[in-house]
């Protein structure tokens, strides 16, 4: 590949080189293959009147054929391509020495882009012009020289321009005029000539003949580069006017408003007070009334588990004697058989056939096989329903409802297995315990707490997650918690979660006094609640409770 070659096909035109002798085409870069569609080996056996077809073009070469080398600016022309097509171009035509001979480098570019963008400019700045002239704002364009650029006819209407200065185009002239007309000339003639400016800008201007023009202005950007700003003026004369004569209006009845406020609120007074008393006395009365609803609940739910455990506990005592009685059989039944099979040597071949026909058709394998894990299955399950009546039990404390010393974690296990089905299916349950010491206290009360906390943990949690039981003490008082990774408490409920009727839970989903009366609760056995909750991560409640404390009055009721 030639130097020639390698030089125009790193052009970005339509390159050639032309032996004036002649006019052949010495060497042509790639830009002239890809856009007329000649190969270069059709290139290089052509002239460049094949290619230039225009008569301006023709006789050009006829005088570099007669020895007339001229230079080319900017010419346009046609060229042929392959497919017999006529592209439009511009081009030029340099005359350079090659070691002491003549070459014409022509140069061109397709002209089709740029005329298409050309429409499109021009399709552009008309449909500005449109919106410039059909907009209801007076609307002013000036360059970062301070010249103004373009103005719509509303513009000139509302400042009243005179002809003379719009045809002289004197536009320090046009700005002096607005800026007389108003009576803040200053700031306006200020806003006009700070057209460099970054930031956008609105004020309102008073004309001296009473009207109001409000104006916002914003910078012209070419890419970066503030090259000018661009002005809007709205007349808002009769909105002025309005907004005057409400404030006018609105002032009178404020004052009006304000006389019969003062009224009102002396009539009022008492009223109010005697209304926040009924208000506190109901709130009171309610919550004595839930307390005591719920605590009748809790305990008609005690009587029924009490009761359902014992029904349940006869059938459990038999099913599971019959089922270990029916292991021990099964098992000298299967000795038995062993016996026997250890017989089958000394029978005759057809007895033996017949046995094992027999052994075949009730798969006697097999049965030896599932019979042992079966009665072990069944028996493991009669014994899961015995824990499970055992912690209804527990949990209902239906031996006695008064002050005794228990296992807080032994409750908290019952009261677990008791909500299991709240739980199971969203969260898994990790047990951190501490061992505590037992506690005098009201069981079947704090079970009722532990209860709440873990239904309200597991309805905390949207899909699935984590619950921990965790429980600790030292010499003054052991404490119990119960965290999981929910949705958690916002801040601003936070403070009003042991609030009567008040929940997060959406609505027919809650009552609102599960914690309220576990609040009650712990309080009656001298402890305390501390929370700490944070949205998106969880909630962790923890009870406090004294290991010793002092008998609380007898008669008070949950």
């Amino acid at each position: 590949m030639s130097l020639h070659q390698l030089m125009i096909d790193h052009s970005p035109y339509m390159a050639m080189l032309v032996d004036p002798a002649d006019l052949r085409i010495l060497v042509a870069s790639r830009m002239v293959e890809q856009v007329l569609g000649y190969s270069r080996e059709q290139l290089q056996g052509m002239i460049i009147t094949d290619i230039e077809s225009s008569l301006q073009d023709v006789f050009y070469w006829e005088d570099v054929r007669a020895g007339q080398y001229l230079d080319v600016e900017a010419q346009e022309g046609e060229y042929l391509c392959a497919d017999a097509s006529l592209l439009t171009v511009m081009k030029s035509v340099r005359v350079i020495d090659d070691a002491g001979r003549p070459l014409l480098l022509v140069r061109a570019r397709d002209r089709r882009h740029e005329r298409q963008v050309e429409a499109l400019l021009e399709q552009t700045l008309a449909q500005l012009r449109t919106t410039l002239e059909s907009t209801a704002d007076g609307i002013l364009v000036i360059d970062w020289h301070g010249k103004i650029t373009s103005m719509n006819r509303l513009f000139s209407a509302m400042w009243d321009i005179p002809a003379v200065l719009l045809q002289a185009g004197e536009d320090d002239g046009i700005i002096e005029y607005i800026a007389g007309q108003v009576e803040e000339s200053d700031v306006i003639r200020g806003r006009l000539r700070q057209v460099a400016d970054t930031a956008e800008t609105q004020d309102l201007f008073r004309l001296k003949n009473g009207r109001f023009f409000e104006c916002r202005s914003r910078p012209q950007f070419l890419g970066e580069r503030v090259v000018g700003r661009v002005f809007g003026y709205t007349d808002v004369t009769e909105r002025h006017r309005a907004e005057e004569a409400l404030r006018e209006s609105r002032d009178q009845l404020e004052s009006k408003v304000r006389e019969r406020t003062r009224d009102l609120r002396e009539a009022n007074a008492t009223l109010e007070q005697e209304k926040a008393r009924q208000a506190d006395l109901i709130k009171k009365l309610g919550e004595a009334q839930s307390q005591l609803l719920q605590a009748e609940k809790m305990a008609s739910i005690g009587v029924l588990a009490a009761g359902v455990a014992h029904e349940i506990n006869n059938p459990i005592g038999f099913v599971n004697s019959n089922l270990g009685s029916l292991q021990r059989y099964a098992l000298a039944m299967l000795k038995l058989l062993d016996s026997y099979q250890a017989l089958e040597g000394s029978l005759s071949p057809d007895d033996r056939a017949s046995i094992a026909r027999l052994k075949k058709e009730v798969d006697a394998d097999y049965l030896r096989e599932d019979l042992e894990p079966l009665l072990r299955e069944s028996l493991d399950g009669i014994d899961r329903v015995r824990r499970i009546v055992q912690d209804m039990k527990d949990f209902s404390h239906v031996d006695g409802g008064g002050l005794q010393y228990a296992d807080l974690e032994a409750g908290l296990n019952s009261t677990l297995n008791v909500v299991w089905n709240e739980v199971k299916y969203k969260a898994e349950v990790t047990k951190e315990y501490a061992n505590l010491p037992q506690i005098e206290c009201y069981p079947s009360q704090l079970n009722q707490v532990f209860m709440n906390l873990l239904v309200n943990a597991a309805h905390a949690i949207e899909k699935h997650g984590r619950i921990t039981l965790r429980t600790g003490y030292d010499e003054r008082q052991v404490w119990i918690e119960v965290e999981d990774t929910g949705t958690g408490i916002a801040q601003d409920k936070l403070g009003r979660i042991f609030e009567p009727f008040f929940t997060t839970k959406p609505v027919g989903k809650g009552t609102g006094l599960g914690l309220s009366l576990s609040y009650g609760i712990v309080q009656k056995h001298g402890g305390r609640f501390d929370v700490h909750s944070e949205v998106g991560k969880g909630t962790r409640f923890r009870v406090v409770l004294p290991r010793f404390r002092p008998v609380p009055e007898a008669g008070v009721v949950i």
